[in-house]
């Protein structure tokens, strides 16, 4: 018989990246404001070496404000023009947004049973105006990013990695975010690697474009006070930088804990008998996710919602709407069935709730009040 239990064994996830080396924070903050440098410093210059380093890949490194800086950056370095047209997938929200504020007219695609873009639908949408193609690797899975890059080729077309939900995942040994002409990163509390505020970086294998970004993050300054053309400013705080470098010494254990965790919901979605109707979405075959969240495709969406924060189970919807839905984006001219596999996930994913710090115990009851739910209004688990 199902109950409800004490749930003093549930973290969430500021929390526990507010314990995270809490002393060492508390020192490297005192250091850096003994130092009374608070952006580009020693602590942003040794962020920049640690992701080459992680990455493994030759290319150029900056850091900016935040994840949306970072994609209307790199697209403002492309030379967009009023009629340049990029391609993303219509599920991801907050990709939209920096997309049009470029400039770019942005051409939404439908996506896969797992939420990833749909190549297929792509290569439909690619015309002479096409710019470049945004792959956002959503949740921290990935799609075949091969077959991406092989039809992208002999394009003119730019490949941008979305990487703002999967920093550590590979696809057949190589990260993701290196194999794009640029790749955006978000370090927000909740990613994969979060510091305690804002942060981006930007990794592009081209160096022209990456003197253009370095630039137009600084008031267009190729020397300083004496700009070379108009731009805003995108700066990332020694704080939030140092913080990463700290997270950077323990990177591999916790994304080996991420993976666990992900690992034993996989396990207990069968355990507990809800494979027929909970599936879990999931990455490329030829992928190593380092997951970001744990996704579940589920009839009754809404209905499991309220059962399981009845007994005290957060979840939530990433993301409740496809843009070309969002009164926002009406000006793209799309109407409700044009995307019909994103707007069907739409609203049927389901959020778990998902840290590295969560406990075999606490998935056992999360997934077990999900068992509960169908036995009670669907009897379709026995």
């Amino acid at each position: 018989m199902f109950k409800k239990r004490s749930l003093n064994f549930f973290f969430n996830h500021a929390k526990l990246a507010g314990n995270k080396h809490k002393a060492r924070r508390i020192r490297l903050f005192s250091r850096i404001l003994k130092t009374g440098v608070f952006f580009s410093g020693h602590q942003t210059d040794r962020l920049i070496k640690n992701l080459h380093f992680y990455l493994r890949e030759d290319g150029f490194i900056t850091t900016v404000a935040s994840g949306h800086d970072a994609i209307l950056l790199s697209l403002q370095a492309l030379g967009i023009k009023p009629n340049s047209e990029v391609i993303f997938p219509v599920n991801s929200y907050p990709t939209a947004f920096p997309i049009t504020l470029s400039g770019a007219k942005a051409i939404p695609v439908d996506v896969d049973k797992n939420g990833q873009m749909d190549i297929t639908a792509m290569k439909k949408k690619i015309t002479e105006n096409t710019r470049a193609v945004v792959l956002v690797h959503l949740y921290g899975n990935t799609t075949d990013i091969e077959a991406v890059t092989s039809y992208l080729s002999n394009k003119n077309i730019f490949f941008i990695e979305d990487v703002a939900q999967a920093f550590g995942t590979r696809f057949k040994g190589k990260h993701v975010g290196t194999f794009g002409d640029i790749s955006c990163f978000s370090f927000y509390p909740t990613k994969n690697l979060g510091t305690v505020g804002d942060g981006g970086a930007i990794w592009t294998k081209h160096k022209y474009l990456y003197d253009y970004i370095v630039k137009a993050k600084s008031y267009g300054e190729g020397v300083r006070y004496f700009s070379e053309f108009i731009a805003g400013h995108s700066r990332m705080p020694e704080l939030q930088a140092g913080i990463l470098n700290l997270y950077f010494s323990s990177i591999e254990k916790d994304f080996a804990r991420r993976k666990n965790v992900r690992s034993y919901y996989l396990q207990g979605v069968n355990d507990v008998n809800l494979s027929s109707v909970a599936r879990p979405l999931g990455s490329n075959a030829n992928s190593d996710p380092v997951p970001h969240l744990f996704v579940l495709d589920v009839p009754n969406r809404d209905s499991l919602r309220k059962f399981l924060k009845k007994y005290g189970v957060e979840s939530h919807i990433h993301y409740p709407t496809p843009i070309h839905l969002v009164p926002a984006f009406s000006f793209l001219g799309y109407k409700k069935g044009d995307f019909p596999v994103a707007e069907k996930l739409s609203e049927r994913i389901l959020s778990l709730p998902f840290h590295q710090g969560l406990s075999h115990k606490a998935i056992d009851y999360i997934l077990s009040a999900v068992r509960e739910f169908y036995r009670l209004h669907t009897r379709r688990i026995k």
